[in-house]
């Protein structure tokens, strides 16, 4: 989104807020009463909305992608609420337990079962808040521990598989593969990004991104990513605003798939999400210093940062191997 985009977004989520908050209190209990009786999705989304931008920590700020992983956990929920028969007025004490036991039974992978958690949580914080129930069956439930490493997850395209890609990808998916693998760009990024964004030329050309938490941030180009994306530009000049023609992150997914499939690359365990990770893993092979790998891809805690220094090491001789 661009400033103003972004300006008009967060006004109109501030003014649905404030409609829902405005009410008499015991107009406002009565409205989260009937929703949470008749299980009503859009009537339980109105009032855990309002909650997340009247008293959540990022306010009318809230990224479109919490709210719309909070949307569909709350859809998560009513459906399982709906055959394990837990009341949104009177829930029993374990039905928090049983409700993350059952994602995990799903084989869902452990960051997902967290954030479908998170939003059963602000579920039952704002029906407190609207005065419809007392209880909080999901403040002390926690998911199972994720065993398996954050880096051998979504796993870095190495060199060679990054070329291969660039051999049989098309102009736009060639812009998509370099803005992941050189840029670092997450895939809501890619899709947000405007070309009124993208400045090159000079001796420093960079683009400005939309990241998490709606912060606009600079990311700097690699040559062939600048150069990717000019031709591209200039190739379509009636294509409107943005640089990509994909506007949702399951398009970028499902071109990026293909891409693979015609390249012969594997893309399971790596997705476009891998692309990013390529850049950070690079960045790092390149300078060792976990700070610039931060800087680059845009953390906001240099633990995450930290993974890139075990990608980057796999394959390497043991230490000890000569000894």
């Amino acid at each position: 989104m661009s400033g103003l985009e972004l300006m008009a977004y967060n006004l109109e989520l501030q003014g649905r807020a404030d409609r829902v908050g405005s009410q008499e209190p015991d107009v406002l209990r009565k409205d989260a009463l009937r929703a949470a009786r008749d299980v009503d999705v859009p009537g339980l989304w109105a009032i855990t909305e309002a909650f997340l931008v009247l008293r959540g920590g990022r306010g009318a700020r809230v990224s479109l992608r919490t709210l719309e992983s909070y949307e569909t956990g709350l859809r998560f929920l009513v459906e399982w609420a709906a055959g394990a028969g837990m009341s949104f007025i009177r829930p029993k004490p374990n039905d928090g337990y049983r409700y993350v036991r059952y994602l995990e039974a799903k084989g869902l992978a452990p960051s997902t079962v967290r954030v479908r958690l998170a939003a059963a949580r602000a579920v039952f914080a704002a029906l407190r808040w609207a005065g419809a129930t007392d209880v909080a069956p999901f403040t002390d439930v926690r998911a199972a521990s994720d065993p398996v490493p954050a880096w051998e997850k979504r796993k870095p395209y190495p060199d060679r598989d990054v070329q291969a890609l660039l051999d049989h990808a098309d102009e736009q998916e060639r812009v998509m593969v370099l803005l992941g693998a050189d840029c670092g760009l997450r895939v809501t990024e890619m899709t947000t990004l405007l070309r009124a964004d993208v400045r090159a030329g000079g001796d420093r050309p960079y683009l400005t991104v939309t990241g998490k938490r709606q912060k606009r941030q600079q990311v700097p180009l690699s040559r062939r990513s600048e150069a990717a994306l000019v031709e591209w530009i200039r190739m379509t000049p009636s294509y409107g605003p943005h640089v990509l023609t994909l506007r949702s992150g399951r398009a970028v997914e499902q071109r990026i798939l293909q891409l693979c499939e015609r390249a012969g690359i594997p893309y399971q365990g790596r997705e476009v999400h891998g692309l990013r990770h390529t850049a950070g893993t690079r960045m790092y092979r390149e300078t060792k210093d976990v700070l610039a790998v931060r800087d680059h891809l845009r953390h906001a805690s240099i633990t995450t940062s930290e993974t890139y220094v075990n990608y980057a090491r796999e394959g390497e001789k043991a230490l000890n191997r000569d000894w």
